[in-house]
C-alpha cells in the first residue's frame, strides 16, 4: 500500500515528520475515520533520498501485513480484554463486574499503546521515492520504485 505524503520536518537518525496533503482529503473514503488529518507523522527515509527537504513531495511504503496487524492489534487486544476481566474478577453484582470489564478494555488500550511505543520501529512506515519538482503524484502507475524494506 503507498500514501503520498509531504515532508513537514527533517529530523535526526534518517527519520522525517510527513503529513497527508490537503487534496489526498478531498478524494480519501476514510477520511470520516482519519486520525491524521491535519497532524503529521514520522516515517523513515532511507540514506539514498539524503537529498529530502521540507515541502518535498514523497511516497511512504505501507506493507499490507503490518498494517492490518497493527489494525488488528490495536482493536483486538482490548476486546480480549473485556472478557479477560469479567472473568478473572468475579466479584459484586453483575453491574460491577461489567464496570471492571469496562477498566480491562481502557488496560487492554493502554497495552496496545505501551506495545506500539516499544516496537515502533517495526511499524514505521518507510519511503520509497521522492517525486522531483513538478511531476505529479497521482500517476503512481508510471513510477517503477521497489519498497525498501
Amino acid at each position: 500500500m503507498y500514501e503520498t505524503v509531504e515532508v513537514v520536518k527533517k529530523n535526526k537518525d534518517n527519520m522525517i515528520d510527513v503529513s497527508c496533503p490537503k487534496t489526498a482529503c478531498e478524494n480519501c473514503s476514510g477520511s470520516m475515520f482519519c486520525n491524521v488529518k491535519g497532524k503529521s507523522f514520522e516515517a523513515y527515509v532511507d540514506p539514498k533520498f539524503d537529498d529530502i527537504k521540507v515541502g518535498d513531495k514523497a511516497r511512504l511504503y505501507l506493507p499490507p501485513k503490518k498494517t492490518i496487524s497493527s489494525t488488528f492489534i490495536t482493536l483486538m487486544v482490548p476486546l480480549l480484554f473485556f472478557p479477560l476481566f469479567y472473568l478473572i474478577f468475579p466479584v459484586g453484582s453483575v453491574g460491577l463486574r461489567f464496570l471492571i470489564s469496562c477498566i480491562g478494555v481502557v488496560v487492554g488500550f493502554f497495552a496496545v499503546s505501551m506495545y506500539f511505543k516499544k516496537s515502533k520501529s517495526k511499524y514505521t512506515p518507510s519511503v520509497n521515492y521522492v517525486y522531483s519538482e513538478g511531476e505529479s503524484y497521482f500517476d503512481d502507475e508510471d513510477i517503477d520504485a521497489k519498497p525498501i524494506i
